[in-house]
């Protein structure tokens, strides 16, 4: 009867709207979602009916302005821009701030006026005049938007204010037009020009700062935090790298986040800044080595664009305002190939890793299918800021853009490397089990085999230790999904699914019991007695980064009392991992008892942030399952020591 209603609903034109009122009643609760306006529209091909959505947020959206404020951000968090069926919105983007404060909207106007005439440039043109109709309203709202409106974003800018105001301006666009997870881009390089008094630069970046990080429920996807508002920094350091960092160690705000792209040449005192805003527990800036993501992006992109990355919503890498790359379109789940495989398996260890890698490469075609079915829905305003897209005259979504390199993630590595490992061991080397009782054990859950499934959790060697039947292992996993992948997507070896997709996953040889987590990121399943900071990070720089690129980082807990005695060797040990080929890095710096106190009253501690995923969030916002996991790591951590120089 259910399917049946829902079938007839369907045939409904009110349907669009009606999944539309859902999904907001399932992120923000009924009385949101009830003061929602959706802004939909019945034209029938694709592009019309997008600018259409656009002149309706444009003309429609209401303004909102504090007197007093430096620059002027508004956005309307009582609209939503209805996706169009079949279609998947673009998110997880950074577009080219740097191309809209050296032209203005005028100097784009002109662009698409040169550009060849192939049917978009109406598109463009009609775009353009709903954001200008909107710039319009808002200096008609008061005198004082008119003024800070005066110059920018209509015409080139010419000082820091007016750039930061121009960036402000978009952007929020952006966010009223639908588009989720939008990056900031490398905001120490684009705005290097308009920099001349530190002082006044700090203060100008402080409350750019302050007003980007507002409406933070509003811009949040998944969970409370995760806005995909990333500045990257650094790559060549100067003045505003700095600056950035001392402001956002001073606000203490979980968002935005800071990448830090950091080499061989990255100052002292940039890394001094660093140290403090982890001291603080802000959960940044996560480090991307340049040495090694700029050779693996090289694969991909031309040398001089892989010199310019930045990152999509968490540390997937991609080129800012020149690509179209989606590089989260699903999880890999590492462990469902493997389930499969053991299936009835008879035969020696090697045999068990052609069939992982045969259904491996079945799993991929599946995911990559169910990827493929649904098409980008096209976006004349993020075209805007896309120059490609122009001089290309093509919508982003429609191969205008430079590059559309799409990727996907991983999760369940470290889950998968240890149960092979454990396998190994027990059934071949030490003939212990027989590999058809495997299959049996994980079927039942360890009912039956407690004692088993203890041994295995600590059982060596494992994940994350510097051991070379270890590496090699890793490595194998990662040849065999490049051997499917290459050319066609990207991959990585973090996720954030490690406890969604863990939760529909069965028990797994590594001890884990089923629905409970998986790995995170490239850390140790457990960090347990006799492992160090040192031995992970050797491990991590060993693993083939040439291939799996799309977001590798290694998580760490660090406890603060610890951090207290030994910061500057901590710092130290970070540096080296990353000369010796850590890719990417980020650091949770907790006291491990405040956590336990925070996760039984978290209302005791509303300030309290941690890092999750690829972004810091208040801890008193996290789900349940997602504060016990940290607590968990952080207890593990502090009780066997991590560091050991």
């Amino acid at each position: 009867m259910k399917k049946t209603m829902l079938n007839i609903a369907r045939r409904t034109p009110l349907f669009p709207y009606l999944r539309a009122y859902y999904t907001l009643y399932l992120k923000q609760g009924l009385g949101p979602s009830l003061k929602t306006r959706i802004i939909g529209s019945h034209r029938k091909d694709i592009l019309e009916r997008r600018v259409h959505q656009l002149e309706k947020v444009c003309r429609n959206s209401r303004i909102h302005f504090n007197p007093g404020e430096r620059f002027f951000y508004s956005i309307d968090t009582r609209i939503h821009v209805m996706e169009t069926p079949g279609y998947r919105r673009l998110g997880n983007l950074t577009p080219d701030y740097g191309f809209l404060l050296e032209r203005g909207l005028e100097g784009i106007g002109d662009m698409i006026d040169r550009a060849p005439d192939g049917g978009y440039t109406g598109v463009l043109r009609r775009s353009l005049r709903a954001v200008r109709l909107y710039l319009d309203r808002c200096r008609e709202h008061s005198p004082e938007i008119a003024e800070k409106l005066g110059r920018v974003p209509l015409r080139p800018a010419e000082t820091l204010e007016e750039a930061l105001q121009s960036i402000l301006f978009m952007n929020s666009l952006l966010w009223m037009y639908g588009h989720p997870l939008i990056g900031l881009g490398r905001l120490d390089s684009i705005l290097e020009d308009y920099h001349e008094d530190p002082e006044e630069s700090r203060e100008l970046i402080r409350d750019f700062i302050l007003s980007i990080s507002s409406y933070y429920e509003f811009k949040s996807n998944v969970l409370p935090g995760d806005t995909g508002q990333v500045i990257v920094l650094g790559g060549d350091c100067n003045d505003l790298t700095g600056i950035f960092l001392e402001v956002m160690g001073e606000l203490r705000l979980p968002d935005p986040k800071v990448v830090l792209r950091v080499n061989s040449k990255t100052p002292d005192e940039i890394w001094e800044l660093s140290y403090r805003c982890l001291r603080e527990g802000l959960g940044y800036p996560l480090f991307s080595n340049d040495d090694v993501m700029v050779d693996a992006l090289s694969r991909y992109y031309s040398r001089s664009d892989a010199l310019n990355y930045g990152t999509s919503a968490c540390w997937e890498p991609l080129i800012p305002g020149r690509s179209s790359d989606q590089n989260n379109l699903a999880n890999l789940n590492l462990l469902e190939p493997l389930e499969k495989a053991l299936h009835g398996f008879r035969g020696e260890f090697d045999e068990l890793l052609e069939g992982y890698r045969q259904e491996l490469h079945r799993y991929i075609d599946e995911v990559i299918d169910n990827v493929e079915s649904v098409r980008d829905e096209p976006s004349p305003l993020l075209s805007l800021l896309f120059p490609d897209c122009i001089s290309n005259s093509r919508d982003i979504a429609l191969g205008g853009a430079a590059y559309s390199i799409n990727g996907v993630l991983t999760v369940g590595m470290g889950n998968l490397v240890n149960s092979l490992l454990n396998i190994r061991k027990l059934c071949y080397d030490e003939k212990i089990m027989d590999i058809g009782e495997v299959e049996d054990v994980l079927r039942e859950d360890f009912r039956s085999a407690e004692p088993l499934r203890v041994s295995l959790e600590v059982m060596g060697p494992m994940y994350g230790m510097d051991e070379d039947d270890v590496v090699e292992l890793t490595n194998t996993i990662i040849q065999m999904l490049d051997e499917k992948l290459e050319g066609r997507y990207k991959f990585g070896l973090s996720s954030p699914g490690y406890i969604t997709v863990g939760e529909s996953t069965g028990a797994s040889f590594d001890g884990r019991r089923s629905g409970a987590p998986l790995g995170v990121h490239i850390s140790p399943i457990r960090f347990t007695e006799g492992m160090s900071y040192t031995e992970v990070l050797n491990f991590a720089a060993a693993l083939d980064y040439r291939k799996a690129f799309n977001g590798g980082v290694v998580d760490i807990m660090v406890d603060r009392p610890f951090l207290d005695r030994a910061g500057d060797e901590f710092i130290e040990l970070i540096r080296t991992g990353l000369r010796r080929g850590v890719m990417q890095l980020q650091v949770n710096v907790v006291d491990p008892e405040i956590l336990l106190r925070a996760r039984d009253n978290p209302e005791l501690y509303p300030d309290l942030i941690v890092r999750v995923w690829g972004f810091s969030a208040y801890f008193r916002d996290l789900p349940e399952e997602y504060r016990d996991l940290l607590v968990r790591r952080a207890l593990e951590y502090s009780g066997h020591g991590g560091y050991s120089g």
